[in-house]
């Protein structure tokens, strides 16, 4: 069968048009403990954000989102610890990516050619990489982070879902459309940093300073369109909620 632009056009526009990349958003919840090393002095001469309207909602919205959605409450591990931290990583998330999985298989022969059986899934870590602001407050962040997981001073790994040492978040990434209704979304589960990518320095080098993380965890959940409703759904029942108090959560 030839080429024909002309169905190839209209099976696009059928489905809405095409997605783009860069119509997404990054949401890293900081854990209560990690907060204790990422001290509010550092993050507020970073981040002039510092309105108690953003700390109601995240407080307020979980209860609220699993009635609007039909799922069950979000998780300990999905509120911030730090509103404004986690609003500005967010800001900064210059380059995200949505993760992949594998079934991981053996081949097995009863009689016969061999067949493959899958055992297990795979989840593979996935990098996040940030803008840099001029007094590199996203560096010292996951670098302090990453010392809290197993202190330098000790090497003694902490224990990851203690009651005052979980240092586990639930990582959501977000995917819209061209009209910023959410289309699609995964939340990584019991997520932290694994690896500091090394950020090069040259004199020949004018471009902005960027930092690369990589985070593993344990598996992903995804959240499919039809959970969400449209972003005008959204807003409507926040409004309701919150009246003009949402527009922190929504614009």
């Amino acid at each position: 069968m030839s080429f024909a632009p002309n169905k190839f056009l209209s099976e696009i526009n059928k489905s809405g048009g095409l997605v783009k990349p860069s119509r997404y958003d990054v949401i890293i919840p900081l854990p209560q403990y990690i907060n204790n090393f990422v001290t509010n002095s550092i993050v507020d001469k970073i981040i002039a954000l510092r309105d108690s309207v953003v700390q109601d909602i995240t407080y307020a919205l979980p209860g609220f989102l699993g009635t609007l959605i039909g799922s069950d409450p979000i998780s300990p591990q999905s509120l911030t610890a730090n509103p404004e931290t986690t609003r500005h990583l967010a800001m900064m998330c210059e380059a995200a990516e949505l993760p992949g999985k594998s079934l991981i298989t053996e081949k097995v022969k009863i009689y016969g050619p061999g067949f493959q059986v899958p055992y297990i899934t795979d989840y593979r870590d996935m990098n996040l990489t940030f803008l840099c602001t001029r007094n590199f407050s996203e560096r010292k962040i996951f670098d302090r982070w990453m010392e809290a997981i197993i202190p330098s001073d000790t090497n003694n790994a902490r224990y990851p879902k203690g009651a005052t040492s979980r240092y586990l978040t639930n990582i959501t990434i977000t995917q819209y459309d061209e009209i910023v209704n959410r289309i699609y979304a995964v939340q990584l589960i019991d997520a932290f940093p694994v690896g500091i990518a090394p950020q090069q320095l040259a004199w020949n080098d004018d471009n902005f300073q960027r930092l690369t993380v990589n985070f593993a965890y344990q598996r992903y959940k995804v959240i499919y369109d039809e959970q969400f409703g449209s972003a005008g759904d959204v807003a409507s029942k926040l409004n309701e909620l919150f009246g003009v108090r949402s527009k922190f959560l929504i614009n």
